[in-house]
C-alpha cells in the first residue's frame, strides 16, 4: 500500500466496524494507483474485532483515540494531520469500494486545478430497503457533475452537496479550509460550502463506486434526520435550496417505486418511515425552540449537546 511517492492518503474512522471492515481493507489492498497511497485507520474505542481485522493488513497505520475525543469534524481533521498524501480520501468503515480502479477514478477529476473535492457514487447493498435504494439512486446518479457557485450566489445544501462517504479533498485546500468542529454532523457539506464560496469547485465522479447503505429502524431514521436538520440550520441557516414542490414530486416518485419494487415490509413501513424522516428533519431545523434536554433525547449524537455554548442552551 505504501509508496515513497505518496499521492493519496485513505483515512478510515472506525468504531466497532468489523462487519464490513475486512471487505473494505481487502478492496483497498487491491487498488491500482500510480503514485502510491497509504491507509490510515483511526479507532475510537472498538470493543469488537475491529483491531484484529486491522492487524491482518500489513502497512495500515492504526491510531487509537478515546471515545470522548471523537467528533465528526475533529477526527477528520486529526486524520488529515497524520496524512502524507497530496489528496485526502475519506471512507467509512461500512463502505466497500467496487473494483481495483475506485481510487484512481475518484482522483481523476483533480486534473482540473479548480476542483477542491470529489465524491463518489454510492450503490445500495442487496439487503437495503426500497426507501434507501430510492434515496441513493436519486442522490447519486450515473452522470458526472462539476459544480461551483455563481458570483454572489448563496450556498445551500442543494448546491453544495458533498459526501465523505468515499470523498477526496486536496490536502493543500484542507490546510486553508479545515472541517468545522463546532457542528453536530454534515461537516462535509460545511466544508464544500466554504471552498465553493471561496471560488473553487466540487466534482461528482460516478465511475468511482462504493457499496454503502443503512438498515435504520424508524426511531433511528427520526434521530438521524433530527441531527441532519440541525446541522443544516448550523451551516445554511436552515436553507436547503430545495423547493417544496420538488420535495412533493420526489415523495411521489418514491411512493411509486416502493409500491412497485418494495417488499411487503417496505410497503408497510413506508408511511411511518417518511413521517419520521420529515418530522425529524423539521424539528432539527428548529431545534433552538426546544429545551436542551429534549434535543439530547431526540438526537443520535447526544454527546454533542454537552458542547453547546451556554448562550445557545
Amino acid at each position: 500500500m505504501n509508496d515513497s511517492r505518496m499521492l493519496a492518503s485513505v483515512i478510515i474512522l472506525a468504531k466497532n466496524g468489523e462487519k464490513y471492515l475486512f471487505s473494505l481493507l481487502k478492496a483497498l489492498d487491491q487498488q491500482v494507483l500510480e503514485g502510491g497511497y497509504e491507509v490510515i485507520v483511526i479507532d475510537s474505542g472498538s470493543v469488537d474485532g475491529t483491531l484484529r481485522v486491522v492487524a491482518e493488513f500489513a502497512g495500515v497505520r492504526l491510531y487509537r483515540i478515546p471515545p470522548e475525543d471523537f467528533g465528526h469534524g475533529r477526527t477528520r481533521n486529526y486524520g488529515a494531520s497524520l496524512a502524507q498524501g497530496e489528496f485526502l480520501v475519506y471512507i467509512p468503515q461500512d463502505a466497500t469500494p467496487i473494483g481495483r480502479r475506485w481510487l484512481e477514478s475518484l482522483l481523476r477529476p483533480f486534473v482540473n486545478p479548480n476542483v477542491a473535492g470529489v465524491y463518489a457514487r454510492q450503490i445500495p447493498r442487496p439487503e437495503a430497503n426500497a426507501m434507501e435504494r430510492f434515496f441513493l439512486g436519486e442522490t447519486y446518479p450515473a452522470e458526472p457533475e462539476t459544480k461551483s457557485l455563481d458570483q454572489g450566489e448563496r450556498p445551500t445544501l442543494a448546491r453544495c452537496f458533498f459526501s465523505t462517504v468515499s470523498g477526496a479533498v486536496r490536502a493543500s485546500v484542507w490546510a486553508q479550509h479545515r472541517f468545522r468542529e463546532d457542528i453536530i454532523m454534515s461537516e462535509d457539506q460545511a466544508w464544500a460550502a466554504q471552498v465553493m464560496a471561496a471560488g473553487q469547485a466540487i466534482a461528482y465522479e460516478p465511475d468511482a463506486c462504493v457499496l454503502h447503505s443503512h438498515q435504520y429502524g424508524i426511531v433511528d431514521v427520526f434521530r438521524r434526520n433530527f441531527d441532519s436538520g440541525y446541522s443544516i440550520r448550523q451551516i445554511f441557516s436552515g436553507e436547503t435550496g430545495i423547493p417544496f414542490r420538488q420535495v412533493l414530486a420526489r415523495l411521489g416518485r418514491e411512493s411509486a417505486e416502493v409500491m412497485r419494487s418494495g417488499s411487503m415490509a417496505d410497503k408497510l413501513r413506508f408511511v411511518p418511515y417518511e413521517v419520521a424522516r420529515h418530522a425529524g428533519f423539521a424539528l432539527g431545523v428548529h431545534a433552538e425552540w426546544l429545551p436542551l434536554a429534549l434535543r439530547r433525547k431526540l438526537s443520535s449524537l447526544r454527546y454533542f449537546w454537552d458542547t453547546v455554548p451556554e448562550k445557545d442552551k
